[in-house]
Order: C-alpha cells, then structure tokens, then sequence
C-alpha cells in the first residue's frame, strides 16, 4: 500500500491521515464522507454502485438511503460540487457514483502546490481530526446480571484477512473482548474471549420508547425483593407486546442508580433521567401489600404530564398487569396480553430477579421451590441452563438445554431459541467454534419462523454467531453477523448491548486494518458508555482507542484518551481489565518517552498477576529506550519465549534488546509459535526478521529483509508498522553509507516529523550524516521536544 495522495483541482486527498486539503488548508468533512471520496477517487475508472459503496465504507447493509445521501451532499459541499454542478462527482441514476474530475496521483515526499485560490468552504458538522487515528485495547467482562465476571477464554490469534490467502493478527500486545449474549428473559449473560454507536450520534427522544424504573417495594414486605426487579421485567414485557421499545435492565439499573432520592426521587429528577433515557415516557412502579391484596401504583411522566394509575391484585404480577394496561389504554395503545399472569410466569420472574441481582443461590432455591406441575416445563429447565452456565457448569447446563428442547409437545420457538443459544454459548465456552456456529444459525431459522419476531433474541443470536464467526476465522461473516446484532438491539432500546456489539466491530475494523472505521465505532461507543455510566465497558474502550492511536502513530493522542480512565481505575473490580488498562498505559507512556511511567506499569501488571507475556515486551522495551544494553540483553536471553499471543511483536522488541543473534534468532524459531507455520506472517515477523538481519547480518540481507518487511507492512500492516519498516530501510541504507537513498527514504514519513520521536531522531541523524546542518537542527528541536525521558543519544526503539 503506497502512501499516494490525489491531486484534483484546489484540492489534495490524503487518505493516510485522512484528511481534504484545499489550497494548503484543511478542510472539515465528516468521516463517512471522506471515506467515499477516497473510494471513489480510487476506483474512478468506473462507475461505483450504490451497494458497493455502503459494503466499502460502512462495512454492512443496514444504511440507509437519507444516511448515504446526506454524506454524498457534504463530500460535495466540501468540493463546491453541489446542486446541478457535478463537476467532480457524478450521480449514475439508479445505480450510484462515478468521479469525472481528472485527478492527479502525488507520490510521497511531493509538495502538492494549489493550481489557484479560492475560499473554502466551511461544514462545521463533524470534523474529522486533523492528526492521525487510532490499536486496540479489551472491553470488559460482563455476566448474566452484572455482578460477577467470569475469567476470559483465549480468542484464536490468527484471524483470515480480507484477502482470503492472508492472516491478519491485528490485535497484539492486548485482550480483546468479545461478547456473547444469552438472552434470560430480559437479562443477558456476556461471555469474555481475548482477541467491543453509533447509537449516540445524536440525543433525540424515541417516540415509541419507555423507561420502566426498579418497583420501590414499600418497606417491612417480607420475602418480596424478587419484586423490585421481577415485576419491573414483567411490566416491560406488557408494554413490548403493545409494540412499545422498553430500556433494558442493564440501562435501567445504571441510569436509577444516579437518582438523588432513590426511593422517592422528585418530578424534576425523574424529568433529567428521562431526558438521558431518551425514552418518551417514564413509569416509575411502587408496590406494597396489605395483607390480602396488593396494590401497585404506576406513575407516568412525560414531558409535560405526570400522572398515576393504580391497582389491585392477588399477587404482585395481577397488579402490575392491571396497572400497566390501564396505562396503555390511556394512551391509546391496545394491550397484547390480556391473560392473567401465570404461576409459571410468576416462578419465571422471580428467578429472573434473583439473577439480575446477581444471587445465583437464591436463583437456585426459587427453581428447587417450584412446584412439580411446572418444574420440568421447557422454559423453566432453560432458565435452570443458563443458571448452570453462570455458574460455570457446562455439561449439566447442556443437559439441560438438551431437555428443553427434546420434550414434546414442543416448546414455543422463542423458548427453543433460547435453549440453543444456551447450547451456541456452551460450545463456545468449550473451544467448538463451529457446533456453536450451527447452533446460533438453528436458533434464528426458528426465530425467522415465529410468528412474532423478538428483537432482544434476534439481536443475542447474530452477536453469538458472529463471535463464532471470529474463532473460526471468518472474519467478515462475523463484521455482518454483528452488523445485524447491533441493528436488532437498537430496534428494542438496548443501546448499551448495541454499544458493546460497536466496540467489539471496532476491535475487528482494526483486524482488517480499517482504521478510520474502526476509530468510529470506539468513539461512537464511548459515548453511549458514557451516557449510562457503564464505567467497565468504558475504561476497556477508552483502552483500545488509545492502543489503536498508537498504531496509527498519534502518541499524543493516545494518552489523552487514557488519561480519560484516571478516574475509573479505581472503581473496577475486574483484574483482567485493571490488568488490559495498565499494559495499554505501559504501551502509551513508552510511545511518549515517560520512562518512569513505563516502570509504573509494569509494577502495577505484577500486582494484578498478570500473567501476559507483552509484560516482558515492556520490560525489555524501556531497556533499549533508556539505552541499557547490558540490561536489555539479559532481559532478552533470560525471557521465556511465549507459545501464544503477541509472539511476533513481542520477537521485534526482543531482536533489538538482544546482545547476541543467538539470543535474537531463537524468538523467530520455528517452535516459538505455532502461528508462525501459517501461509503468511503478519508485519511484526517480517520486521523482527529484518532486524535481525540489520543488527548481526551481512549487509544485503539486511537491506532485502526490509524491504520485504515494508512490503508486508504496506500490504497488510498499520501506519505504524509501515513508519518503522521504513525506519527500518533508512537504518539500513546509512549503515550502508547511502545516506541520500536513505533521506528519500524518510522523506515518506516527514508528516511524522512533528509527533513521532523516532522519525524526528532519524531525520536528524540522517541530515548530520548528510552534512545539511540547517534540516539537522531542525530534526534534532523536534526530537528534543519529544524525547521525554529518553536520552537524545541513543538511537530509538523502533
């Protein structure tokens, strides 16, 4: 992949930094919109269809007509290319785009000099950064009912790239968390693999959307906390068959959380909550018993009412039937279920509480209690199911699924569904990617059959299949299978789970090396975390935003964006994640020289227990950057060469820490991974192997070695694995007394000059070799003003 810009008009495209410059100045354009330009631009031999154009750019189907038009209209505003004009882009009717302006291709190192001047013109709406983007970081464990996170299994490392005869392992030196969700009731169970919106873009109120807050149970109700949670559920599920969108508990619980007065909060608090909801209306249920009867009252706000209905009923659930019709009707909405609330569906609702709760006990003992009529029916032995896989039970939790699903008469579809997506997340859990593959297809053939189709269910079925998809390789049925998931959970209110879902397709738009995308689907994540003060999920993507920065050379940036977990490290519980966190800080500091920061990170994983082999990475990574040769070395000879994980990049630290090629060459061993036997490594080997090459080789092995690296880097790599390859070559050519090839060669990488310390290094070395002293000191300002801690003298880890 060369680093070519295009040349149109006023105009400059550069995609490697994705920026739209008209005479020298950078223009605002929204992402999306730049990503079509650059298409187009690319492909503009031809015709572009309208298909091809959203698969290219959004990377799924669901994208509308208004959403492609709107940003065609600011590409073309950009290039005062608007209304009947067409000059530059043209509209194919029926089909799609063409681009018919002649276009110039700039190599790198070209000064592109603007042909006339004329005023820009300015959209202020979503201005792409005028710095490079950013490699990832986890998301983090979540579980059925959100209390106690399960250890992660290992995600497979080498992951098939768009090109079907290429690996891609882009995710190195972090855990990346995928998620899988099995639907109980309306809780969820999220399942962790090591390998995360667009639902924020804009804060509007959903019109057919309700939030129906915990039931405050009046105080002194024995054995009724069930209640809270457990009638809450059963009333969203009244309001859903009136085709209302109902929040979910996980949302639910985080934006009740925040009221000031929990148990009887004021209008204008409840009036703030709605607004941050989104939701159109708010219930808020209150319950007491008195004696023989319950009575539940059901307050309503709006934005502009606030009104009560109340009822009476023999059990909690008969209450709340009556009180959420009532409701319904008022609003001209015609309640679904009219039936009285079964004892099952009783039984039902009080596990469900139980386990959104997060008390698997009493979750057990309310399913021992249940009477022998309805102990063994499918949709309670599927509850039982998913109990046992929270409690990390899999062969009694499948055999129980099994049971579900051979009775007969049998269950009802949705019911079936859930048992085989208990059986999809079992296999998952068990390293059988491809049973769980068939059993989440199973599940949404019976869904596509019923005759009313759940959402929640819909959505949990694609995100099971798709993490699937991603163990088995398949890297873009996964990105379509989550594109549906994140589409079924919009459409029942779930923003969170469509959130979590965004962030894990951000972490796989990095394993394709789609870096703006993915860099989208972060920030759009973020947001909703944000929003509903899901402060785990929003620590582990804040993580791998700033780890994606850092492959896109933005060190500057990246530590912002962590500095923006400061203040929820200490609130997490999981180690995991403090562990993902604290390794993404470790990374982040060396890119920015902060030595002793390094130091800190690395203390902080040991306290953890972390047991990542990207520890030692760190280790003998400020090694070199301090210029501790003697040090470096011994770390390098002494360490354990991983079987798994980040080998490759770990190798490319190890190589340049090494005191002897010995000690180099037996990272890069046959035996030292077993991902290294595949078709094609990913840039970290070749760029490991040339350096190895470059410090203890001959010459012309070391310079055929680089540029195989830099091949590779191009093909397959980030900007930053193309910035150090090509490092690399300059290292290479000067040791080799070509300095000129070798300043040619930076000059690639001058838009680098400015953030990057070992550009700025490298320049300045090469300019003194060359004898221009005016471009040295240059060089050498620059790299002074980012050096940090790290000794001017030394050459730098690349």
């Amino acid at each position: 992949m060369r680093l070519i810009q295009y040349r149109f008009g006023d105009y400059v495209l550069d995609p490697a930094v994705r920026e739209l410059r008209r005479n020298g100045e950078r223009l605002p354009l929204p992402l999306k919109s730049l990503e079509c330009l650059v298409y187009l631009v690319a492909n503009r031999q031809r015709a572009v269809g309208r298909d091809e154009l959203i698969s290219a750019v959004w990377g799924r189907a669901e994208v509308s007509d208004t959403v492609i038009t709107q940003t065609m209209r600011r590409a073309r505003k950009a290039l005062d290319d608007a209304g009947d004009r067409q000059t530059m882009i043209r509209t194919v009717p029926g089909f799609g785009y063409r681009w018919v302006a002649e276009v110039e291709e700039l190599e790198p190192g070209t000064v592109a000099v603007p042909m006339r001047t004329t005023e820009p013109d300015d959209d202020g709406a979503g201005v792409v950064p005028s710095a490079p983007a950013p490699v990832p970081v986890p998301v983090p464990v979540s579980v059925l009912g959100r209390e106690e996170p399960e250890a992660p299994a290992g995600l497979a490392q080498a992951i098939h790239d768009r090109n079907p005869r290429n690996f891609a392992v882009r995710w190195r030196m972090v855990a990346a968390v995928l998620v899988v969700v099995l639907c109980v009731s309306s809780s969820v169970l999220w399942w962790n693999h090591r390998s995360a919106p667009s639902s924020a873009d804009v804060a509007v109120t959903h019109p057919s959307r309700v939030i129906v807050l915990p039931v405050r149970v009046a105080p002194g109700e024995a054995d009724v906390s069930w209640v809270r949670l457990g009638a809450m559920e059963y009333a969203a599920d009244r309001l859903r068959g009136a085709a209302l969108q109902v929040t979910p508990t996980e949302q639910t619980l985080h934006l009740d959380a925040a009221l000031p007065d929990a148990q009887s909060p004021d209008a204008a608090a409840l009036r703030q909550l709605l607004d941050r909801s989104e939701a159109r209306w708010l219930l808020l249920p209150t319950a007491q018993h008195n004696g023989t009867q319950w009575r539940v009252q059901l307050r309503a706000v709006d934005s502009s009412a606030d009104i009560s209905v109340e009822a009476l009923g023999d059990t909690p659930l008969q209450a709340m039937a009556v009180a959420t019709d009532t409701w319904l009707r008022r609003i001209a909405r015609v309640p679904a279920d009219r039936a009285v609330p079964t004892e099952l569906q009783e039984r039902l609702r009080r596990i469900d509480a139980e386990l959104d709760a997060g008390q698997l006990e009493s979750a057990r003992e309310q399913i021992q209690g249940t009477p022998r009529a309805i102990r063994d029916s499918p949709p309670l032995q599927v509850r039982e199911g998913q109990l046992e896989y929270r409690a990390g039970r899999m062969g009694e939790a499948a055999r129980l699924f099994d049971s579900a699903l051979a009775q007969k008469p049998a269950a009802t579809p949705g019911v079936r569904a859930k048992g085989l997506m208990g059986l999809g997340a079992v296999a998952l859990r068990s390293g059988d990617p491809a049973t769980a593959q068939a059993r989440y297809t199973d599940a949404l053939a019976l869904l596509a059959e019923a005759s009313s189709v759940d959402t929640r269910q819909l959505g949990n079925a694609y995100n099971g299949r798709g993490v699937a998809q991603v163990q088995l390789g398949n890297l873009d049925a996964a990105v379509a299978d989550l594109g549906q998931a994140r589409v079924a959970m919009r459409r029942s209110g779930d923003d969170v789970s469509a959130a979590m879902v965004g962030a894990n397709l951000g972490r796989m738009e990095g394993m394709r090396s789609h870096w703006p995308q993915a860099l989208q689907e972060f920030d759009s994540a973020i947001a909703v975390f944000e929003r509903f003060q899901v402060n785990d999920y929003l620590a582990a993507t804040l993580a791998a935003k700033a780890q994606a920065q850092l492959e896109t050379v933005q060190p500057a940036q990246a530590k912002a964006t962590l500095a923006r977990t400061d203040g929820l490290l200490g609130a997490l519980e999981d180690g995991q994640l403090v562990a993902v966190i604290q390794l993404a800080r470790g990374n982040v500091a060396l890119a920015n020289g902060e030595l002793g920061r390094v130091d800190a990170a690395v203390k902080a994983l040991a306290r953890t227990g972390s047991k990542d082999p990207s520890v030692s990475r760190l280790r003998m990574a400020v090694a070199v950057a301090r210029g501790d040769s003697g040090g470096a070395g011994r770390l390098a000879g002494s360490a354990s060469v991983p079987v798994q994980g980040a080998v490759s990049e770990i190798a490319a630290i190890a190589v340049q820490a090494a005191a002897g090629q010995a000690d180099g060459a037996r990272w890069l061993g046959p035996g030292a991974s077993a991902r290294h036997a595949a078709a094609a490594p990913d840039p970290a080997t070749f760029f490991a192997k040339a350096m190895l090459q470059h410090r203890f080789g001959p010459a012309d092995q070391a310079l055929r070695d680089a540029q195989n690296a830099l091949a590779v880097a191009n093909r397959d790599g980030s900007p930053n694995d193309r910035v150090r390859a090509n490092l690399l070559r300059a290292a290479v050519l000067l040791d080799a007394d070509q300095p000129e090839q070798a300043v040619a060669v930076l000059g690639e990488l001058d838009a680098y000059a400015s953030t990057d310390y070992r550009v700025a290094w490298w320049a300045s070395a090469l300019y003194k070799r060359r004898g221009d002293a005016a471009s040295a000191r240059r060089a050498q300002h620059q790299a002074a003003a980012l050096a940090g801690e790290r000794p001017l003298g030394t050459p730098p880890l690349l």
